[in-house]
């Protein structure tokens, strides 16, 4: 088969989808041998791309894909009007969108990953949004479900998310997983807290700063926290200045670490520096970040929101969210109890461990020759 993958959201600037693009593209390209992939990429995504190629062994073995550069931005007007042609012109047996957002035009046979459902529970998260916006994400949304081959998702939660915002066979959506990538960097612990002059236990939270993140009730626990016991608070993500503005008005949050938006190895530094990670969130439809933090060995205290407790199940401590006092106390249980903390700890590897970017390729691998075996039944004649 030739496979096209959309791998425009491919940079790590994307976030969680590009993290997700990354490791599935370099999984896929080294377990099949038989398929050849193009990725359609924007020269931002391929100068990254070049990157990882690095990290593929014997990356000269790999001579079964090719990059199609596409400077069409992700969410645009020309990813309307212009992609489907461009994909149309490579004559792929099967495409796969890794994030919904795909040309409604394309006529050929697709697959469609969706992480979540966020802008429908929190139509605030998306900035800059608007009715138009809405409704086109909604349309764009609706027309991927209904005229997929096969629907991708992260979790069982968010396959019944999926199927109760649109009617069709449940058998149609696959559930698989992702997973954290193996901590590969050497211990940085110390070196990050003298970087920042850090003694104290350390609060760690990693990721973006949309509505439904619910960081303005973290900040509260931490002025609880900081009241009964010595702490300290970080931020790792692109903090927008309407969150700046709250932390520097406030004395009690004025000591809050803001790294910014960081390399994928200050990342880790930051994971192997925390004392306890703690993910507030109202929604996701897998929570990366818990697991990653596992991997590193940092204990996790969580959010009992949707995904959250399949995903992370006994090794994490949960919270209400909307709760700034339970969410303190939680995290201060898991800091004054070292015996917690370790069997947190011992858990936490096990349960990151459950789950292999490997995996998930091989997972996806099966849809695609399911989709592969289902067009040979039709009697449609399979490409290269």
């Amino acid at each position: 088969m030739k496979i096209g993958i959309d791998a425009r959201m491919y940079r790590s600037a994307t976030a969680g989808i590009g993290r997700y693009s990354q490791n599935l593209i370099k999984n896929l390209l080294e377990i099949d041998k038989v398929n050849q992939y193009i990725l359609f990429m924007t020269d931002e995504d391929y100068r990254e791309f070049k990157n990882l190629k690095s990290q593929i062994p014997n990356p000269k073995q790999i001579l079964n894909f090719k990059i199609q550069t596409t400077n069409i931005p992700h969410y645009s007007l020309a990813e309307q009007t212009k992609l489907a042609g461009i994909i149309e012109r490579e004559k792929c047996d099967l495409v796969h969108f890794l994030n919904f957002n795909h040309p409604i035009r394309y006529q050929g046979k697709f697959i469609v990953t969706i992480h979540d459902l966020t802008l429908f529970h929190f139509p605030q998260a998306a900035q800059k949004t608007n009715f138009i916006k809405r409704w086109v994400y909604a349309k764009i949304m609706r027309q991927a479900i209904k005229n997929s081959a096969k629907i991708i998702v992260p979790s069982q939660f968010t396959k019944m998310d999926v199927l109760k915002f649109q009617k069709l066979p449940p058998e149609k959506i696959a559930v698989i997983y992702e997973a954290a990538a193996p901590e590969k960097i050497k211990n940085q612990r110390s070196k990050i807290r003298k970087k920042y002059n850090l003694s104290q236990p350390i609060i760690l939270y990693v990721g973006q700063f949309r509505k439904h993140k619910n960081i303005p009730k973290l900040l509260e626990a931490y002025k609880i926290l900081k009241k009964e016991i010595n702490c300290q608070l970080v931020l790792v993500g692109q903090v927008p200045e309407e969150y700046r503005q709250i932390i520097d008005n406030d004395a009690d949050l004025r000591d809050t670490k803001m790294p910014g938006f960081i390399s994928d190895e200050e990342v880790a530094a930051w994971y192997q520096a925390a004392s306890v990670f703690v993910f507030p969130s109202l929604y996701e439809g897998f929570g990366l970040p818990g697991l990653e933090a596992m991997t590193a060995g940092v204990p996790v205290v969580s959010s009992n929101r949707t995904s959250l407790p399949e995903v992370y199940q006994d090794a994490a401590i949960y919270f209400d969210p909307s709760n700034p006092i339970e969410i303190a106390d939680k995290i201060k249980m898991v800091l004054k109890n070292e015996k917690l903390r370790q069997r947190l700890i011992k858990k936490g590897k096990m349960v990151a461990a459950k789950y292999s970017w490997r995996q998930t390729a091989s997972e996806t691998l099966k849809v695609y020759e399911e989709i592969g075996k289902r067009k040979l039944e039709n009697g449609m004649e399979i490409g290269d």
